[in-house]
């Protein structure tokens, strides 16, 4: 493995400059889960690393209202999180079930976003409730949809010397509620395939959906087209059934050494099927 400087800046401006010293050779890193592997094996190069982790104005949870994550927010600190767990289940539950206990302690939401893989469990909980993530770099501060976030695997829109930093997401409306699932070949995998829904009912009738897929496309997946059918109907089997036959034929799922093309298609939609028929419960009783 190739030797790499490490630096620990205490403010973003620090980090600025330490990139700009390297000359866009460096990397930012958070919890380092994924960053350190990808280095041993050779996938990456990079002459220094530049951790995230002392960066104060990158942490913090907040929930009035609207839930605010700082990108460096641990996923272990989210699970804990009664607020969010009451307010934002579906985004509990994904992390949660995301690897495992030790892997939580260190793994961040701004690090699971930025590594910009299709299969990240916290894309699809954190698309359907419409999250919008704050970016900020050298030329100043953005914010971005979530859903123009990834651009293909591996990738997102931000250039080399931007930091995600702020991660919000809506306060959700009443008779509304949210959903995560996920399928791995065993307990604390990545995912094969994960999926979420939210919807709002206006008494039997949903008057909002958001779905979202990951794993069976270059980027986690939003599904509008779905979104629609489902909008405006009461939520029976027969919807149900639609709706899980137009999500196999919006997917693109590859086969890999996790999975196959095939079980993918199928998987998702049994997923959002499972999802939406879930949270309609939730909201409205069996």
């Amino acid at each position: 493995m190739k030797k790499f400087d490490y630096y620990q800046p205490e403010t973003l401006k620090e980090a600025y400059g330490l990139m700009e010293k390297h000359g866009g050779d460096a990397r930012y890193i958070a919890g380092g889960t994924d960053i350190i592997w990808r280095i041993k094996q050779g996938v990456i190069q990079a002459d220094a690393l530049i951790s995230l982790r002392r960066i104060a104005a990158l942490g913090g949870i907040a929930v009035n209202g609207a839930l605010t994550l700082g990108s460096m927010a641990l996923f272990r600190d989210i699970e804990r999180d009664s607020a969010i767990a009451e307010g934002y289940p579906s985004l509990t539950h994904a992390v949660s079930i995301l690897a495992n206990p030790q892997v939580r302690n260190i793994a961040t939401v701004g690090g699971n976003l930025c590594n910009g893989a299709p299969s990240a469990d916290c894309a699809p909980p954190l698309m359907v409730m419409e999250a919008i993530l704050t970016i900020e770099g050298p030329g100043g501060k953005r914010e971005v949809p979530i859903g123009d976030f990834f651009t293909g695997p591996g990738e997102t829109c931000m250039d080399k010397t931007e930091v995600l930093t702020q991660v919000k997401v809506p306060q959700m409306g009443p008779d509304s509620g949210s959903m995560f699932l996920k399928k791995g070949r065993v307990s604390q995998d990545i995912s094969i395939v994960n999926a979420a829904a939210s919807l709002s009912m206006d008494g039997k009738v949903c008057r909002k959906c958001r779905l979202a897929v990951g794993s069976v496309a270059p980027v986690p997946l939003r599904l509008p087209g779905v979104e629609k059918v489902v909008e405006g109907q009461e939520i029976d089997q027969e919807l149900l059934d639609r709706v899980g036959e137009m999500v196999e034929d919006a997917v693109s799922p590859i086969t890999d050494v996790r999975s196959t093309e095939e079980y993918r298609r199928a998987i998702s939609g049994v997923l959002i099927k499972r999802a939406i028929k879930g949270v309609h419960e939730a909201i409205c009783g069996s």
